[in-house]
């Protein structure tokens, strides 16, 4: 049997993630469909990350090398020259082997013609460092940003806008949360070598380097879950009574899901989503936690799935627009677009006013979103608490936090958590 080329395997892995259109597929889930494992498996979702992460410089510099622009049916050899510049200049790996590794993935792409062009341009790269080509590039190019999303990110945070920035190149940290119902955060430790405990949520921890989930000893059984630190809050700050009915609004993949069933393993745990085959993912998530909850099948900006009776608490892990974690998803940059967010706002707004008459009289619904933009933020719940005297915002705000209008605003750390978004609000009684 052939060994599939990791190479060809990530340039066909982003000609669905990236056609040219903005209307791609997630590169998450796209590497569902390449089951590459080991050292090839590494290479291919490397550069599958790396170039999206660096696309726009990449792409820049590929466009001033070029005599005349590239036809839009030669995305794939696009993509193909993209990865060896990806490679060239962000990865270790021999430049000599690059270069010559991606005159014969052109003739796999039944491209002969750009073997030539390919081997032009990547020799030309070799004698270049990204900072010498890119030191003239503007500021959006070099940090490979959609214009929109830079210039929003300077009007809501001026102060942040280049950090956040800078940040959205770097590489997440590998953060996994310990299921206390089987031992403690130390414990895990002990047992991990190159890990550490996160300074916000309790059952944190960081790992580096980072390694297959199979290799982490007890993951099979659910001891650990891969799950950003700020990921964890939401979860941790909800408080409802130990027997309490809980919902988790906008539920898959599961993660909050399974960790709400760790925190309270007594509670009756609803977990509600829109579609069935994300459905499907919470419902094995929690398999593998060995732990069960009900799950339904529904809109969460409606009511016409709830049974009547009132939850102790709820958490809305929001639909947003993902710009506190471009640095995990750097697809979602590129299929994000300004004119998608009135839409998101407003759903939003909508799933906020559908869930709080659900809630009963002092009970806690926390508001969670993956956005580092105010409008779906701080902003979002400012106009939810006019509208609903009976709310209050008793976020707890560690000192030192960024000052906004309502809730906890984070941004991305260096080896921390990642950009996020949370509100706890208290129904008055």
């Amino acid at each position: 049997m052939t060994t599939p080329d990791p190479r060809l395997s990530a340039v066909r892995a982003l000609n669905r993630v990236l056609p040219g259109k903005g209307d791609g597929e997630s590169l998450r889930e796209v590497l569902r469909d390449f089951p590459l494992q080991g050292a090839d498996g590494g290479l291919m979702r490397d550069i599958c990350f790396g170039v999206c992460r660096y696309l726009r410089p990449l792409n820049h510099w590929l466009n001033q090398q070029l005599s005349k622009p590239l036809k839009p049916n030669a995305q794939p050899v696009r993509l193909a020259l993209l990865a060896g510049l990806y490679e060239l200049w962000f990865s270790d790996r021999p430049p000599h082997a690059v270069v010559n590794a991606y005159p014969a993935l052109c003739r796999k792409l039944k491209a002969p013609w750009a073997a030539g062009l390919s081997n032009a341009v990547l020799r030309k790269a070799t004698a270049l460092t990204f900072a010498d080509a890119s030191q003239d590039f503007p500021a959006t190019v070099r940090h490979s940003l959609p214009d929109w999303l830079y210039k929003r990110w300077q009007q809501d945070w001026p102060e942040h806008a280049d950090h956040l920035a800078a940040d959205n190149l770097s590489a997440p940290p590998f953060t996994l949360r310990v299921n206390r119902q089987q031992h403690s955060r130390q414990q895990a430790i002990a047992t991990l070598d190159g890990a550490r405990p996160g300074n916000l949520a309790p059952y944190s921890l960081y790992l580096s380097p980072p390694r297959p989930v199979a290799q982490l000893p007890g993951f099979d059984n659910g001891a650990l879950s891969v799950q950003d630190e700020a990921a964890q809050l939401p979860a941790e700050l909800l408080q409802a009574p130990p027997t309490g009915r809980i919902l988790d609004a906008c539920a898959a993949p599961g993660g909050k899901t399974g960790q709400l069933r760790e925190k309270y393993p007594d509670a009756e745990l609803v977990a509600l989503e829109l579609e069935a085959n994300r459905l499907a993912r919470v419902r094995d998530n929690l398999h593998r936690l060995g732990t069960t909850a009900t799950l339904l099948q529904g809109d969460a900006s409606q009511t016409d799935w709830w049974d009547g009776t009132p939850f102790d608490a709820i958490l809305l892990d929001a639909p947003c627009s993902a710009t506190g974690i471009l640095r995990r998803q750097p697809d979602v940059k590129w299929h994000r677009k300004a004119s998608d967010l009135p839409a998101l706002v407003d759903l939003q707004a909508r799933m906020l006013d559908a869930l709080w008459p659900l809630l009963t009289p002092g009970g806690m619904l926390v508001y969670a979103t993956c956005s580092v933009l105010r409008e779906e933020n701080d902003r979002q719940v400012s106009a939810f608490l006019q509208r609903q005297p009976q709310a209050r915002d008793v976020t707890p705000r560690p000192q030192g936090a960024t000052m906004v209008e309502a809730g906890w605003q984070l941004f991305a750390q260096p080896d921390g958590p990642d950009g996020f978004y949370l509100a706890c609000l208290r129904k008055d009684g």
